[in-house]
């Protein structure tokens, strides 16, 4: 699935007069006439959006490029209902995240699908466009199928434990979760206050810096101007010469990861090395510890943002076992919930440390191959692990510290299916994150 364009491809292309706005227009409703029916990848698709596209309101730097939103984001006239019946809301206003990418001239394709109340990491009914017969990952698997099945150009999605990078890395594009706070969360339905973030799905890290720079607004160095008007792209910083060490957690990896995705992961470091990148092993805590923090934090802040319909008369509305599963954050105590705010805040400040010495830390996205539809469980030497468990052991921990981090295909598995690197930054050095990450994937040249 090479015929997709990604964001930079199509801005080019408009502005050499290659493709014209009208045939940009058509190329996306084709796409999504003939395969949104197989994906199931938006709840909501504004039947506007062609003449947007090939009309825009505006000249800004996303001028036409449609992109997705993840169903938990406010959209001005779409609905907003986080993937549940049980809520319904028509906002009047965007969220800020939306509202910058309009102002950048961005069309807003549609609301993808995300996991009821971005709980969980299979996104049901969404399919991964590499195969059918596979989950897209979640919560914003909606996202990502339609920017992996080239229907939008981008999207939005939020990343409470991985809901960004894990659908990136089944799907097989880029996706980036920003230092927590860098992109707002005003304007999107809450699942953990703490530990949500949102993120951007995209082909390339080019196009993941790009909307970055709109959604931040960086002053000075996001989108700048050439002298006859035209935006030029962002440029790659350079690292320093020194700092060329990145961190791998390997007893943590080989403890839980399949021995093939190990395998593609150690090719990785081949490039890596190629390029001048040495590497140190690091420590890292136990993923049941990660774990214990997420749950501790994140249940009863989810609990108090739907405790109405949890319980009230709506909580019938809810799918399959959603309210059991939310149901225990109503029990954490608060001792709890403040001790583990606590160790959250002596992690942080551990891992600022560590991650001082290194360039960046790597390690595989998730650490088996992509599950099927359906499958409950997935193999990891010799054990049988839940495919929550596993989908998130290697992101979570970087929700917990609030770094930034963001999966780039690094290949595919013997099934033909993607595998993504996870590389994770230092607080706030989100760009020099992505430069990295734009190294690694022109060296790589992979383009699934």
């Amino acid at each position: 699935m090479t015929d997709y364009m990604t964001v930079l491809e199509m801005l080019s292309a408009l502005e050499r007069g290659t493709m014209t706005r009208e045939e940009l227009a058509t190329r996306v409703w084709e796409r999504l006439d003939v395969l949104e029916p197989k994906v199931q990848a938006f709840l909501y698709v504004d039947p506007e959006a062609a003449d947007r596209i090939a009309d825009p309101p505006g000249s800004g730097p996303l001028s036409g490029i449609p992109v997705g939103v993840k169903d938990m984001i406010d959209v001005a006239g779409m609905p907003t209902t986080g993937g549940s019946r049980a809520y319904h809301r028509m906002p009047a206003e965007d969220a800020p995240c939306v509202a910058k990418l309009r102002k950048a001239g961005a069309v807003i394709v549609g609301k993808t699908n995300t996991q009821e109340l971005a709980y969980g990491v299979i996104t049901p009914p969404t399919r991964n466009p590499r195969n059918l017969d596979y989950l897209p990952g979640g919560s914003s698997g909606g996202s990502a199928a339609a920017v992996a099945a080239g229907m939008v150009a981008a999207a939005l999605g939020t990343d409470t434990g991985g809901s960004v990078r894990i659908p990136a890395s089944c799907c097989g594009i880029v996706g980036f979760k920003p230092t927590r706070d860098r992109i707002s969360t005003q304007g999107v339905m809450p699942l953990s206050t703490t530990y949500d973030h949102v993120g951007v799905l995209t082909h390339t890290v080019s196009d993941a810096r790009y909307l970055f720079h709109v959604l931040t607004e960086h002053p000075g160095d996001s989108l700048i101007r050439a002298a006859d008007g035209r935006t030029e792209r962002p440029r790659p910083g350079e690292r320093a010469s020194h700092d060329r060490v990145l961190a791998v957690p390997w007893d943590y990896i080989r403890d839980r990861t399949d021995p093939e995705i190990v395998q593609i992961f150690e090719d990785v470091l081949g490039v890596l090395r190629r390029l001048g990148y040495g590497f140190e092993a690091v420590e890292m805590e136990p993923f049941d510890e990660w774990k214990a923090l997420q749950l501790t934090v994140r249940l009863p802040e989810a609990y108090l943002t739907h405790r109405e319909v949890l319980e009230g008369s709506r909580r019938g509305l809810l799918q399959r076992d959603l309210a059991e599963r939310l149901d225990p954050g109503r029990d954490i105590s608060a001792l709890d919930y403040l001790a583990a705010h606590a160790i959250r805040r002596e992690k942080i400040a551990d891992w600022t440390r560590k991650m001082e010495r290194y360039a960046g830390l790597v390690m595989p996205t998730l650490p088996c191959p992509v599950p099927k539809v359906g499958q409950e469980q997935v193999q990891i030497q010799g054990n049988d692990v839940p495919v929550w468990d596993a989908l998130v052991s290697m992101t979570a921990p970087w929700n917990v510290v609030g770094f930034p981090s963001v999966s780039v295909p690094c290949g595919v598995d013997s099934r033909g299916l993607p595998v993504g690197l996870q590389v994770v930054g230092s607080p706030m050095d989100d760009d020099g994150l992505l430069d990295l990450a734009a190294q690694f994937q022109a060296a790589a040249g992979i383009r699934l």
